[in-house]
């Protein structure tokens, strides 16, 4: 191949010219160095680094003079024909024709379902080098040893959460079921930190109190979590640290925070700052201490030119003890090395400190320092720099390139200089890049959390932050809305959907909080998206977010998000209110019919009003209407995961009215669509209620064999709500066979599990048919008056095993005792506790 092609350009490597409309252009000898170098790495980012070895060999020039090339080359090519990723380097995006073949890696497989996943660890693929903690990482081994909950307490900026990563990272296979990252940075309201920190665990809580439900889903782990920047929620946390070191025996926990738990089994490791050497120490014991070691390694990262040398090492230690060895402001500073060099550095950095540590601040004395680095850092910035690095403080947890672009641009600050900003920014060490390392991945961005608060200090002061929380708003309702298009638009796996919107739902909370009470129509419309990417492993959040938009829905609405906000709402409350469901359901039907081109949302909609339906009282006569209407608006062409809705309606409603092998038969065409759209949760729930289905269908054999190898799939897992659901279920299956024996087994060390995840609906009439089958009738009848009150209390009936199981509890016990002693003893059933059943269900006797 002797050429490449990209549009109205030719490259022709042979002859070093790039041809536009066919006529020869010339863009200079190291232009179109750095041009092929690109060229031949398009399918990745190439480093600055990198690009200025390749196109100046064994040189030695500044950075601009890269950057000047690709402004060149940009110039001929177009803007678009080099992307700039900040903190990374550059990447050619035109799409070529008839290029040299690449050597590229193959396609990866499809990932594995949620349940044959390895554990989720959230650590960072690449973790930044830890420099000058190798006494620390020893130290903390050996307390890691011998105690379950240690928390590691230092100042802002001294490195406790890259510690905490590099003892996670080598401790990945030291437990049965992995290691976990809980970041708490994103997370400001203390009654969601139980939830956060089960969906970083890939946890499935229940639907009660989130605390009791994490108790028990990590009280058969044997695990590995660390909790990050906890100081800010410390009693919260200690609450449920407190609870989980009770609950889950094998649990160990790792905190860091700015403050000590306070917890009587809490072991506190107070980590220092980084090694400095005696002023007169020789250079060959230098460089060997943390600080000095950390500032070559950033020095030389912002100036190729850097190194360490007898001529320079004294000014080194000196600005590292000036900085007291805190890792945060020895990144701030070596970062200027390229712009200051290292005299005027050290010159301009020790005025600093010393005027911005003066006065009586009321701190301790490395966050003054830490407080003095950043200002001075600060002040060092442009005019533009300066407000880059202020409005990106309004980001919560991170931000994508694309997202700093559209909240910080405006009429006086484009969108591309955003990015160059960025980059400068991540050069300076005022804003961290994640990931992108390997150049397919995409990176985010973000500020520690005293970079972040300190720049929402300079907001606030320049009197911007009413306007830039407006604008993070918006430019979170835009994405939330794109997420709840993209969903259904089969563009995207739904694995890979979750997975691409889970980093900003810190951002999503944010903005959903500043808008329900400034901008009602943004909050309802971040609603339905947010909600959805909350998964079910967040059910509290998910449903605070329904909740507190619910009274912002008025008719002053747009029409269609009404009818969106609507049509997802009905499906979330159609098992918990069903007439709420249905109401929401009709309401957006109605308003889909009147808009034009909007069949498939008012297919969606009509799913959720058959499937709402399913759970009222003698409503089959508009479902079976509704249903019609659904069947009619069907399109074979849509995505599979909007077929896989309307599938899901109406086995319901075959389920409900017993038609249970049609039902069978639609799941089984359900999974195939939830396959096709790479929906694993979706999938695994499917599996539970085939077997479901097949004992209501009489196929007990089966249905227990599909339930024991779904339990033995789940054992090893995180999935501990979906394990317990099974196993109440194989419960009911067991006793449909007869088999007393392994029911009693398993319904008994079930329990705990089930007042826990508040399941008593699924185990209730269980417990009822276990003791007329053991011949206990009084024991049963009071069961099954417990049951009828857990039945009511969730307002709705009972479904099918389990009004089988107490029909038939029922018919034992009325052939053993006469009429007015079983309702006597049914009545007093109804008023038992959840704390009284587990004697009654599985003790020896039958006392009446």
């Amino acid at each position: 191949m002797n050429s490449y092609r990209f549009g109205r350009f030719e490259v022709r490597p042979s002859q070093r010219v790039v041809l536009v409309d066919g006529k020869a252009t010339n863009p200079g000898a190291r232009a179109f160095d750095v041009l092929m170098a690109l060229l031949h790495h398009r399918d990745r980012v190439v480093s600055k680094d990198e690009l200025l070895d390749l196109a100046w060999p064994g040189l030695v020039v500044e950075e601009n003079n890269l950057q000047a090339q690709v402004s060149a080359l940009r110039k001929l090519l177009g803007p678009q024909a080099i992307v700039t990723i900040p903190g990374r380097g550059y990447r050619f995006a035109l799409e070529t024709n008839d290029a040299v073949p690449q050597n590229l890696p193959p396609p990866a497989p499809p990932p594995p379902t949620s349940a044959d996943s390895p554990n989720q660890t959230h650590l960072p693929l690449v973790l930044t080098p830890l420099i000058g903690r190798t006494l620390d990482v020893s130290n903390l081994g050996t307390l890691m040893a011998e105690h379950r909950l240690l928390t590691i307490v230092g100042a802002g900026g001294i490195g406790k959460s890259l510690l905490a990563q590099w003892l996670l990272h080598e401790r990945r296979g030291a437990h049965q079921h992995g290691v976990a990252w809980v970041d708490l940075a994103p997370q400001t309201a203390p009654e969601f930190v139980a939830s956060t920190v089960a969906g970083a665990l890939g946890l499935q809580s229940g639907h009660g109190d989130p605390l009791k439900g994490l108790m028990e889903a990590v009280r058969p782990l044997s695990m590995l979590i660390a909790i990050d920047n906890a100081e800010h929620l410390l009693d919260e946390v200690a609450r449920i640290l407190q609870a989980l070191h009770q609950a889950a025996p094998q649990l160990q926990v790792l905190v860091t925070s700015q403050a000590p738990l306070k917890l009587a089994d809490e072991w506190v490791y107070r980590l220092d700052a980084l090694a400095l050497p005696e002023r007169a120490a020789p250079l060959d014991e230098a460089r060997n201490f943390g600080a000095v070691a950390l500032f070559a390694q950033r020095a030389q990262a912002a100036d190729r030119r850097f190194e360490l040398g007898p001529q320079n090492f004294a000014t080194v230690v000196e600005i590292c003890r000036r900085l007291d060895g805190l890792p945060l402001a020895i990144e701030l500073a070596a970062a200027r090395v390229a712009l200051l060099g290292l005299t005027r550095l050290s010159s301009s950095l020790n005025e600093g400190l010393r005027l911005l540590n003066g006065g009586g601040r009321r701190a301790p004395a490395r966050q003054k320092t830490l407080r003095a680095a950043l200002e001075w850092s600060f002040g060092l910035l442009d005019a533009t720099e300066q407000t880059v690095f202020r409005r990106l403080g309004v980001f919560v947890g991170g931000f994508s390139l694309e997202m700093a672009q559209q909240v910080v641009a405006d009429a006086d600050l484009d969108a591309w200089a955003v990015v160059d900003v960025l980059g400068s920014l991540v050069d300076r060490s005022l804003v961290l890049a994640d990931g992108g390392t390997d150049g397919h991945e995409t990176p985010r961005y973000r500020l520690l959390d005293t970079p972040r608060s300190y720049a929402l200090e300079q907001l606030a002061a320049a009197s911007e932050e009413p306007v830039l929380r407006q604008r993070h708003a918006l430019a979170m309702r835009h994405l939330f809305e794109q997420a709840d298009a993209q969903f259904f638009s089969g563009k995207l796996r739904i694995d890979d959907w979750y997975a691409t919107f889970a980093p900003d739902l810190g951002n999503g909370r944010e903005a959903l909080a500043w808008a329900i009470q400034h901008d009602p129509q943004t909050a309802v419309a971040i609603a339905p998206g947010l909600a959805e990417a909350l998964t079910s492993d967040r059910r509290r959040e998910r449903r605070y977010v329904w909740e507190a938009t619910a009274p912002l829905v008025t008719d002053k609405l747009p029409a269609g998000l009404q009818a969106r906000w609507s049509s997802r709402g009905a499906y979330y409350w159609a098992y918990r209110q069903p007439a709420l469901a249905c109401r929401l359901a009709r309401r957006a039907a109605t308003l889909y019919r009147a808009q034009p081109g909007e069949q498939r949302n008012l297919y969606h909609a009509l799913a959720a009003l058959v499937y709402a339906l399913t759970y009222g009282v003698d409503q089959r006569a508009e479902q079976r209407e509704v249903l019609a209407e659904m069947w009619a608006l069907e399109d074979p062409a849509w995505p599979p995961i909007v077929r896989s809705y309307g599938l899901f309606a109406s086995l319901t409603c075959n389920f409900v009215e017993g038609r249970f092998d049609q039902a069978i038969e639609q799941l089984l065409q359900k999974a195939t669509l939830d396959a096709l759209a790479g929906h694993s949760e979706a999938l695994l729930r499917g599996e539970d209620i085939i077997a479901y289905m097949e004992l209501a269908a009489g196929r007990v054999e089966a249905s227990i064999a599909r339930y024991l190898a779904l339990q033995e799939r789940l054992a090893n897992t995180r999935h501990m709500a979906t394990l317990l659901l099974v196993q109440l279920h194989l419960t009911g299956a067991w006793l449909a066979q007869g088999n007393t024996v392994q029911a009693r087994a398993l319904a008994s060390a079930c329990w705990p599990q089930v007042l826990h995840f508040d399941a008593q609906v699924y185990a209730a009439d269980n417990l009822a048919l276990l003791a007329a089958l053991e011949n206990r009738p009084h024991s049963a009848v009071r069961l099954l008056g417990y049951a009828d009150t857990v039945h009511a209390g969730h307002r709705k009936s009972r479904e099918v095993n389990e009004a089988r199981c107490a029909e038939c509890a029922e018919h034992l016990a009325r052939q053993v005792l006469d009429g007015p002693s079983f309702e006597r003893l049914k009545t007093l059933g109804t008023g038992l506790r959840h704390e009284d059943i587990a004697a009654l269900a599985f003790g020896p006797d039958d006392t009446p």
